[in-house]
């Protein structure tokens, strides 16, 4: 198709801009937007069926989100206030829309067991670059950032959405360890930070525009060496530029996990969760290890090099990652987040000794064997999900089977079904 190139880039710009926007109903309609461009795209790609059975998903997280944008309408007392009802109807209603935006970010942060595999795949339209999916768990934690209010406040949803986030960070640490392509372990490393990132959002530590520097320092790093590693290894050409690159997304992944770690294990008022810590703090030193083990200097292929300049785009991009990471810390800090210096030293020590003990000349085992092993927990892990999930399905199919026999067939029963739901919608503020 003629011109689908630049119909989805637009749209996809589009819908990235409106997902930043304050409103529910402009993230979803956002989310409508980059579904509709990753189905032009399929219908471009030179095998369109498979394509569109692939990314058909990218629905879900928009009719989530407009589902929200319903609840959050159908009553105008639900504005998230300390004093706002919290019984009756009105908790039911707070119970689905925050139920509603954490499945919208989740499943886009590949959080969620049916859209796990989407970052193994580089995109529907190679032409447009296999970088794409990586703009799905950044929308993944815009929906979950921005819209923080409309989920926070049911803490039931907020502990699970951290229990789903802490296994999506070891999922993706893991395939990122199992995959033997550096540009495929840096989509799933996107992943884990963006889930990391998520995590802040959800434990609600540091300032929100602390936790949005942070992701932007670790997951723009990663989204730019994606596509430097597209562009010719670009990131990787020359010793100085190989190094730098290395310390800064060392350094920024290490300064986002830093305040998690921070808050799960040392978090004042006895809601420390030490089992937590025990869990990430391994991901995070793999994390570490990960980038500084395979992010080498590429080999210059030509005979005759080209002059380069001594100060380039990259180095620029590399000097403000490196920055961006301790630059949230202190605004954190000065927006009131602390932290007692044993505590600070032992949150730091996963990633420091990641890093460390993967310096170029160390024997840490990252070869082969460990791919194998790590690939295989993820595969079984997945497995296992899926299995749960299709259980679930089965059991609300035999639950639902007699009330398919209530239905005729007639249509008139779908406008019956649409007085019914305006009926509803009317009397919900009688119960205010």
């Amino acid at each position: 198709m003629p011109g689908s190139r630049l119909a989805g880039g637009v749209l996809v710009t589009g819908g990235f801009v409106l997902l930043w926007a304050g409103r529910p109903w402009q993230a979803a309609l956002g989310l409508e937007a980059m579904a509709a461009a990753f189905w032009l795209w399929a219908r471009a790609s030179a095998n369109p069926r498979e394509q569109l059975a692939r990314w058909a998903w990218l629905r879900r997280p928009a009719t989530a989100l407009w589902l929200a944008v319903a609840l959050h309408a159908a009553s105008p007392l639900l504005q998230h206030s300390p004093y706002a009802p919290r019984d009756g109807v009105f908790a039911l209603l707070r119970w689905g829309e925050a139920i509603a935006v954490v499945w919208a970010g989740l499943e886009l942060l590949a959080a969620l067991p049916l859209a796990r595999p989407f970052a193994d795949v580089p995109g529907p339209l190679q032409a447009v670059g296999p970088w794409l999916p990586a703009l799905l768990p950044a929308a993944g934690f815009a929906v979950l950032w921005r819209h923080a209010p409309h989920w926070l406040g049911v803490a039931e949803v907020r502990e699970a959405a951290v229990v789903l986030l802490v296994l999506t960070a070891w999922l993706g640490v893991l395939r990122a360890l199992g995959r033997r392509q550096w540009l495929s372990g840096l989509r799933w490393l996107f992943i884990t930070d963006s889930a990391m990132a998520a995590l802040l959002v959800a434990l609600d530590v540091v300032p929100a525009a602390s936790a949005l520097l942070l992701w932007v320092g670790a997951c723009g790093g990663r989204a730019y060496l994606i596509a430097g590693e597209v562009r010719g290894m670009g990131p990787r050409r020359g010793p100085l530029l190989s190094r730098l690159w290395r310390a800064a997304m060392t350094t920024a992944s290490a300064a986002l996990a830093w305040p998690v770690l921070l808050a799960l294990g040392f978090a004042p008022g006895g809601a420390a969760r030490p089992a937590y810590v025990a869990l990430l703090a391994v991901p995070v030193a793999l994390a570490a290890a990960i980038t500084t083990r395979r992010h080498v200097e590429a080999p210059e292929r030509r005979a005759l090099m080209r002059p380069r300049a001594r100060l380039s785009l990259g180095h620029g991009m590399a000097v403000l990652t490196l920055a961006l990471g301790p630059a949230a810390l202190l605004l954190a800090w000065w927006g009131g987040f602390e932290a007692s210096w044993p505590a600070a030293a032992i949150a730091a020590l996963p990633a420091a000794l990641g890093a460390a003990a993967a310096m170029p000349g160390r024997a840490l085992p990252l070869g082969d064997s460990a791919r194998a092993a790590a690939r295989g927990l993820f595969h079984a892990v997945v497995a296992r999900e899926r299995w749960l999930v299709g259980a679930v399905l089965r059991l609300a199919r035999a639950l639902a089977a007699p009330l398919w026999d209530l239905h005729t067939g007639d249509p008139q029963e779908y406008l019956l079904f649409l007085v019914g739901v305006a009926v509803f919608a009317l009397l919900v503020p009688l119960f205010q």
